[in-house]
């Protein structure tokens, strides 16, 4: 009866473990394509693409594996939530490109995301993390401090643009936590289709669509490869995949697989674009890895109380 029991709860994990660390990859790729994208037209007409792309490509998918897309009258409260995180995740992210130091700042994101999640997580659950999370969050942290070699950047880090940045990794905290109870109001995927369609149609009311349309007609092979992977692959596939596993095992873990998406952003960059690959950049994607298997080798082990409480958050 025990092995029985165990061993699908022991699969199960594994798929959820492979599926968030393909989406984590998926979104450091990801940072290549907005690079490219960037140079053919504004942030806002970017990301009104970005939330049309997602509905029309979750719609087909949940019509043909018949997925219930439908939430319930309490879930509509945390889906308008979720639509203007990820609005304001949006803004505070372009802001910080325009006014501060990008690469500093899309790790200062990716690091201290999950330490937001934890404090979030403690302030609603009152739960404490253990001893071994502790030193997981601590490694992340070192991870992004190397990363952005703080020895010779610190004035950079301290810009008023990256400021932008941890107020993007403050509000995708908050989703996350928002999200991670998408399963009591329907399902992930559905939760996430309704998000971005009302994502789109707020976004909507600020986009220039004459101008949209001639990027549309102009655009050339190398946009549209890059758009339908950044829209579809990344926006729409992976991000649902993460608020499906979310949902599942709660936000503050979930959260800390995104330490995974400033090496890949890296190692894709220098093979499509030829940046330059330093021996910090090797060091604190190393770290950043290893605080995930931290922080969630521990998770299994925790005491029964604490499991349980977690089991409930992430229901």
């Amino acid at each position: 009866m025990q092995t029985t029991s165990t061993k699908p709860h022991t699969r199960n994990e594994k798929i959820l473990l492979i599926a968030m660390i393909l989406s984590m990859c998926t979104w450091g790729t990801s940072w290549t394509c907005a690079k490219v994208l960037g140079t053919y037209t504004s942030a806002l007409n970017l990301s009104m693409m970005r939330f049309i792309l997602v509905p029309l490509t979750l719609i087909p998918l949940t019509y043909f594996a018949k997925i219930k897309v439908n939430v319930n009258k309490k879930g509509w409260f945390h889906v308008a939530g979720a639509s203007i995180f990820i609005l304001l995740y949006t803004l505070f992210f372009f802001r910080g490109v325009h006014e501060g130091f990008p690469g500093a700042g899309g790790v200062l994101v990716t690091t201290i995301n999950p330490i937001f999640a934890y404090i979030i997580g403690l302030v609603i659950s009152k739960i404490l993390p253990s001893k071994q999370e502790y030193l997981g969050l601590l490694f992340g942290f070192l991870a992004g401090m190397v990363l952005l070699k703080v020895w010779d950047n610190t004035a950079a880090i301290l810009d008023v643009g990256n400021i932008y940045f941890l107020l993007a990794a403050f509000v995708w905290a908050v989703m996350s936590k928002i999200s991670s109870h998408a399963n009591k109001f329907g399902n992930a995927i559905g939760f996430s289709l309704w998000t971005h369609i009302l994502a789109a149609l707020i976004i909507a009311c600020f986009v220039d669509f004459k101008e949209l349309k001639q990027l549309l007609i102009t655009a050339d092979t190398k946009f549209w490869l890059n758009i339908l992977y950044f829209g579809v692959v990344n926006s729409a596939l992976a991000t649902t995949c993460f608020l499906y596993v979310t949902a599942r095992i709660g936000a503050e873990k979930a959260s800390t697989y995104i330490f995974i998406v400033p090496s890949t952003a890296v190692l894709t960059s220098f093979i499509f674009i030829g940046e330059q690959i330093l021996w910090n950049t090797v060091v604190g994607g190393v770290l950043g890895i290893l605080a995930v298997f931290i922080i969630n080798g521990k998770f299994n082990r925790k005491k029964k109380k604490k499991v349980n409480v977690m089991r409930n958050i992430a229901r």
